[in-house]
């Protein structure tokens, strides 16, 4: 008995083969296939056992999946991708509500600094002279922290009144926004028109 030797050409000719059971050949492919299947008994061999197996396959009734199968799935994918907008939700205010959180106190000890130093400080001579000694340490520092210096001091000077209730009117648009986005977190129903 003759001993059947592996072929060189075995992966481009099972290549073939498979798209040679799906019709998909063009004529010059089908001849070289059968071609090399007239030489090569060990393609050949294999030809033989990938038809059968088509036949086989051919033959069998196609099973469809169960009934209600596509609507479980996309039911449970909904489901998935509502949990993982519920999350990123979750996090995304967790995140902004400590953000606005550490803005709200800035804010608020901005407003407080600023009505203690309004009423109390005033333009008083001692604020004058910490400002002149703040502009003496900044010009050692160099022209721009001194101009940043008496900028700032004129600014505290003159203005006072003014930032203190910029700040308080910054501090409620904070607070709204924060109670905005409390209204608007998910899970809330009531508010955010989801079920």
């Amino acid at each position: 008995m003759d001993r059947v030797v592996e072929c060189e050409h075995g992966e481009e000719m099972t290549a073939l083969m498979s798209l040679a059971l799906d019709h998909l050949l063009e004529e010059a492919e089908r001849q070289a296939l059968d071609r090399h299947l007239a030489a090569c008994a060990f393609c050949r061999s294999e030809w033989v056992a990938m038809q059968q197996v088509s036949v086989v396959l051919e033959a069998s009734p196609l099973v469809g999946p169960p009934l209600g199968f596509a609507v479980r799935v996309e039911r449970r994918l909904e489901e998935q991708a509502k949990k993982q907008r519920q999350v990123f939700g979750g996090l995304a205010l967790f995140t902004s509500s400590l953000s606005l959180a550490g803005m709200t106190v800035a804010a608020a000890l901005m407003l407080v600094m600023g009505i203690v130093a309004w009423r109390w400080l005033d333009a008083s001579p001692a604020v004058q002279q910490g400002t002149q000694a703040v502009s003496k340490v900044a010009s050692g520092m160099g022209l721009v922290g001194k101009g940043a210096s008496l900028f700032l001091g004129d600014l505290l000077l003159r203005y006072g009144a003014p930032l203190v209730v910029i700040l308080g009117v910054g501090l409620v648009v904070l607070v709204g926004v924060w109670a905005w986005l409390f209204l608007k977190r998910p899970g809330n129903t009531r508010h955010n028109g989801f079920a």
